[in-house]
């Protein structure tokens, strides 16, 4: 049962990882623009309100690097779970009563 338990948090752990979406937008110039956000080359633009969450970093010659952040709920017990919406995170909840985290086995992903 223990090689079970470490083998599902090992996979889980890479999940997260495989399941980051990132894209890249091409460069125009010396900065980066993005949703009228101009950036200069280093720094660094987070939209922090979901339900899409992501980071953004300028690169020379404009190139904006873009990642998810957050996490999505992917499996759940849904007989006594639902999912919410917890700023830019998914979180499994009870449905009896949505301040008590889900009793049962969750799994999520980044992004």
């Amino acid at each position: 049962m223990e090689h079970i338990i470490l083998f599902s948090c090992i996979i889980s752990i890479l999940l997260v990882y495989a399941e980051a979406a990132c894209w890249l937008i091409p460069g125009e110039g010396p900065s980066c623009s993005h949703e009228g956000v101009t950036l200069d080359p280093g720094q660094t633009y987070e939209k922090t309100t979901g339900p899409r969450c992501y980071k953004c970093q300028c690169h020379e010659g404009g190139e904006l690097d873009c990642c998810d952040t957050g996490n999505r709920i992917v499996n759940y017990p849904a007989d006594i779970c639902k999912v919410v919406r917890r700023g830019c995170n998914e979180v499994a909840v009870r449905k009896t009563n949505e301040d008590e985290p889900c009793d049962g086995p969750v799994g999520g992903v980044l992004g």
